[in-house]
């Protein structure tokens, strides 16, 4: 009876090498790294084409760049300022104070504008109406469109249909220099009165006649140009949420409008590679032996390998341990 000699498989070392966990993440790496490259594409293309609601650098629909190159190539000096203590300090009785969020400011922010003098337009105000325009009321109406006039105010002869619609304001504005234009169900969509220090304030229900997607519609342009450039000087205020009278705006509010859609984008992607390397633990699959060998073979092939080795005492010191275990 012959006897065949099997050769042992080479062994494999258990710790992967560098190249083994190269070829292994390899693929995730490109994946992060193209991720990472289109956000930083897609975050300059919109830094660039998108600023922000009625930003004068925004080139985009909501945006107002259009507006704001008109009114310089007029000769007006237009000064973009985001805090209310920039806008307090900007701002003089000979300048227009253009602010495109009125309801974000307190009472107290309010105040310190209204008593700078200042010529005052304010878009699309709602809640705080009273504290600007005493006297004057926000009521709703029918979404903006192509109104006439209706009035003898100059800037609105002659701009003549405008866009404007969404808020009215209802009240007394029989003061000096006021005027009650656009009437949309019955309600002025733009309004003219004064402020309890005296300047005038203009009240736009609706930003639609300033963006860059309307501005050419109707009378629009005209009309953002009469209202905005009455004085030298305009200070554009875009507000932003504060804590506090002079609190600063917080850090996430600074940061580009692109690094919070990058930062979504690469969470997205962390968590699609995390669930397509993740260790699956499903169902328990046999795998079928090579030869199906007894459990008593293993006990005499033991056996034939201590009487070839003559090794009695240990065969014999197994035996008395498996009796006295069994005992």
């Amino acid at each position: 009876m012959s006897t065949t000699t099997t050769t042992p498989p080479e062994s494999r070392p258990l710790d992967p090498t560098a190249a083994a966990q190269w070829r292994r993440w390899r693929r995730p790496l490109a994946i992060v790294v193209l991720v990472l490259l289109t956000a930083v594409v897609l975050g300059i293309v919109q830094s660039r084409a998108s600023r922000g609601f009625l930003d004068p650098e925004g080139v985009d629909n909501p945006g107002a760049r259009a507006l704001a190159t008109l009114l310089a190539e007029q000769g007006v000096e237009v000064t973009p300022v985001r805090s209310n203590a920039d806008a307090v300090g900007a701002a003089g009785p000979g300048d227009t104070v253009l602010v495109t969020v009125p309801d974000l400011l307190t009472a107290e922010q309010v105040d310190r504008l209204v008593d700078t003098g200042a010529r005052l337009v304010l878009v699309a105000p709602e809640a705080r109406v009273p504290d600007y325009a005493p006297g004057l009321s926000a009521v709703l109406v029918d979404a903006p469109g192509s109104v006439e006039p209706e009035c003898d105010l100059p800037v609105a002869e002659r701009a003549g249909s405008a866009r404007l619609g969404g808020l009215g304001y209802a009240g007394d504005v029989s003061r000096s220099e006021g005027a009650v234009c656009y009437p949309v169900d019955g309600e002025p969509a733009l309004a003219v009165s004064s402020t309890e220090s005296g300047g005038q304030v203009v009240l736009l229900g609706t930003a639609d006649p300033l963006t860059n997607e309307h501005l050419d519609d109707d009378g629009n342009a005209a009309l953002a140009l009469g209202l905005l450039g009455q004085t030298e000087r305009l200070v554009w205020y875009r507000p932003i949420p504060e804590q506090g009278a002079d609190a600063p705006a917080a850090f996430t509010d600074q940061l580009p409008g692109w690094v919070r859609a990058g930062a979504w984008q690469l969470a997205i992607a962390a968590l699609l590679a995390a669930a397509w390397r993740a260790r699956r633990l499903g169902r328990l699959v046999p795998e079928p032996l090579p030869v199906v060998v007894r459990a008593s073979e293993t006990t005499e092939g033991r056996a034939r390998l201590y009487r070839r080795g003559r090794s009695r005492d240990h065969a014999a010191t197994l035996l008395r341990r498996a009796a006295i275990r069994r005992l």
